[in-house]
């Protein structure tokens, strides 16, 4: 399987998430200025995934007659019916508990609303979800999440902590001082997701070669992400939203100009078990 070949098992749980995304102003704002953008007066709308509900009551006070706001969770439900009473929205918008993948709406949308996004879209449901509620869409509805495309670069990455050396899989938080890898490479695309057309059966498996900018040392594999709005605009990572991860690997010694190859293979939204590198330098 060669040395930096590893599949990946799950390693985290967020019960704090839908708090952490309430609070990403950085997030929460570039959603709400797309979602004012795209919906009309009169819309009717389906937020996915709703987490604090803050989405869905973008969408209603943009003008959409009926939102349609979808959570899983059984946590959230009864803070979710909170929130929309004690903002006025209870009217306007209505709370269906289930799974996205499966569930069925109650009549045909003008505007989704999808943010089960996870970095490179291996964690979470957003394809599935996605798949689902097109089966809801008029001819003309507009999807807020347009698209989202992958990236990877090869980097040198903070290794040690409280003097220990650490081979972690870990995230890159931004506003962290000292955690942000230092890129050796240019980015290149391994996929790009439109949310529009049904996307059954998708697969990242790439095989890239990346070009060494300077002389050091590259110990792992950076994935990132950018969102596409409807409205145009576009948008990277943030606190709580597709936050760069590190993926640790054997350190490789280059010089400037050195080519590295890159073999990255998973489902999107199938975990991270299914998640498998191999990171080696050219012989060339």
């Amino acid at each position: 399987m060669g040395k930096n070949k590893r599949a990946i098992k799950e390693y985290w749980s967020m019960t704090e998430g839908v708090f952490n995304c309430l609070i990403d102003e950085e997030r929460t704002l570039a959603f709400k200025k797309a979602i004012k953008n795209t919906i009309k007066k009169g819309d009717v709308v389906v937020d996915v995934g709703t987490g604090s509900g803050i989405l869905a009551m973008f969408a209603a006070k943009a003008g959409a007659k009926k939102v349609y706001a979808i959570e899983f969770d059984k946590k959230n439900i009864r803070t979710l019916k909170e929130n929309f009473k004690i903002n006025n929205l209870e009217d306007r918008i209505i709370l269906l508990e289930g799974d996205a993948r499966k569930i069925k709406l109650p009549e045909k949308v003008d505007v989704i609303i999808g943010e089960l996004i996870a970095t490179g879209l291996i964690e979470e449901q957003q394809i599935p979800a996605m798949n689902n509620l097109l089966n809801y869409a008029k001819d003309k509805t507009k999807v807020v999440l347009n698209s989202y495309e992958t990236y990877i670069d090869l980097v040198n990455n903070k290794g040690d902590y409280y003097g220990f050396k650490m081979f972690n899989v870990r995230y890159e938080y931004t506003g962290i001082p000292g955690i942000e890898s230092i890129s050796f490479t240019d980015k290149a695309s391994i996929s790009k997701i439109d949310f529009f057309k049904n996307n059954k059966n998708v697969k990242v498996n790439k095989k890239i070669i990346l070009k060494s900018h300077k002389k050091g040392k590259i110990n792992a594999l950076r994935i990132s992400g950018k969102t596409f709005f409807y409205d145009g605009s576009i948008f990277n990572h943030s606190f709580a939203y597709s936050y760069p991860i590190i993926l640790p690997m054997q350190e490789i010694r280059v010089e400037k100009n050195d080519e590295i190859i890159v073999e990255i293979s998973y489902v999107p939204c199938g975990g991270f078990d299914s998640l498998k590198y191999k990171v080696l330098k050219s012989k060339k």
